[in-house]
């Protein structure tokens, strides 16, 4: 495995390196480099970003060429196996089964503490997002000296299961799109615009279904690019929920749909591109996967899961809820609670307290992942109100990134705090 890294040296007097841990996962961290980071921090720390194993400009890169689109036209759960087999195949053709075995999440914690010795430092300052804040948690378990500060911003919960991690996802985007549905009705309609949801927020989720139902019988053109379908909407829509910047251009984009026209969804459906979705499905399975040809034995969890949100439910509940990739990935996952995690994560006392930030309406990593994280790891909480997905160091919140600047110039000198 080689990583590609990058370094911005410190502006001032060097105290330390700060390493940047991007999100997905699969998400590629080179960029990292060019957050508008406070002078602060410029000036106190060399800051370094990565592309993790696998991902961007790392090398050997995760492929999954070749699968096949599921027949989405019938209730027909082997269909959609065929097409995750085929997924599943070609990730082991193209990838390799060895390379795929130290993909996941227990390698990526290793690889930062190379990236500190590497770097000549003998405790590091870690800076994660979302996915990025598993790979620091386990990071400050299984190294509890070698880590001076560690700042988690959307924070992922490495007590929960799969399944429940999964199922709190849904819920989220679930109010997310409540909340969406009201600005679009109230503010969003004052400002003179049209709402594509309708001017009743109680109504909003049977419209958006309806529209969704509209192009899976006609799916409409896009000036570049296929023709825009529900799932298209649906990618489109999962991407629009998670910054509150994006909910303008994305209602928007409906609207542009519901006159003909899908080339603003067909763009925020495309924003994720493939490379990236390969990653997120190999390193998932490669730290979750429980395989199984049974199933029966998947209904309940597919169930929960299905049940947790109901914008997206356009079509009759399935009468079956076919396999998943994990479910037919070649070996078992080992980052579960009570495996290689513990059930329970706590902080040693001689190890520093962690810093965890979330936003109070996160719609992929609720607020609730924080504070539980935070109680486990005797560690402050920083909320901020609002909606969006990760933002430390962004230009979102001044009072947060204050808090931030003065937990990496002093590790023990934050407390909990709420920030408008």
């Amino acid at each position: 495995m080689v990583l590609a890294i990058t370094r911005r040296p410190a502006t001032g007097a060097k105290k330390g390196t700060l390493l940047a841990i991007s999100g997905g996962p699969g998400g590629t961290g080179l960029d990292l480099i060019e957050a508008p980071y406070p002078p602060e921090v410029l000036a106190d720390f060399d800051i370094v970003s990565y592309d993790p194993r696998g991902v961007g400009r790392s090398t050997p890169l995760i492929q999954c060429a070749g699968g096949l689109e599921p027949d989405t036209s019938t209730d027909d759960p082997e269909s959609t196996e065929a097409a995750e087999r085929a997924e599943v195949a070609a990730c082991v053709r193209d990838t390799g089964l060895d390379v795929l075995r130290h993909i996941g999440s227990d390698e990526a914690t290793n690889d930062v503490d190379l990236l500190r010795a590497v770097l000549g430092e003998e405790r590091i300052n870690l800076l994660a997002y979302s996915y990025g804040t598993q790979i620091a948690a386990m990071y400050a378990l299984r190294f509890p000296g070698n880590y001076r500060a560690a700042v988690l911003d959307g924070v992922v919960d490495i007590a929960e299961r799969p399944n429940e991690m999964r199922v709190g996802q849904e819920r989220g985007y679930q109010a997310t799109f409540t909340r969406l549905a009201a600005f679009c009705a109230g503010e969003y309609r004052r400002s003179g615009a049209e709402c594509p949801l309708g001017v009743d927020p109680a109504t909003a989720e049977a419209t958006f279904q309806q529209l969704l139902r509209n192009a899976d019988e006609r799916p409409l053109p896009a000036r570049r690019g296929e023709p825009v379908t529900a799932s298209d909407i649906l990618e489109a829509t999962y991407t629009g929920l998670l910054w509150r910047s994006f909910w303008e251009p994305y209602l928007r984009a409906l609207e542009a749909l519901r006159h003909g026209d899908g080339t603003m969804v067909r763009r925020f459906a495309d924003s994720q591109d493939s490379a990236n979705t390969n990653a997120i499905t190999a390193i998932t399975c490669t730290d979750t996967a429980d395989p199984t040809t049974d199933r029966a034995a998947v209904q309940q969890d597919a169930a929960a899961i299905y049940d947790a949100a109901t914008f997206d439910n356009y079509d009759r509940r399935p009468a079956e809820f076919p396999l998943e990739d994990c479910d037919l990935w070649p070996f078992p996952g080992k980052i579960i609670p009570g495996k290689i995690l513990p059930a329970v994560p706590t902080r040693v006392d001689s190890a520093a307290p962690l810093l965890f930030v979330g936003t109070r309406h996160d719609p992929t990593t609720p607020v609730g992942n924080a504070e539980r994280m935070a109680k486990y790891m005797t560690s402050p909480l920083l909320v901020r109100e609002g909606d969006g997905h990760t933002f430390v160091f962004g230009n979102e919140n001044n009072c947060i990134d204050v808090e931030v600047v003065r937990y990496l110039e002093d590790p023990n000198s934050v407390r909990d705090k709420v920030c408008a």
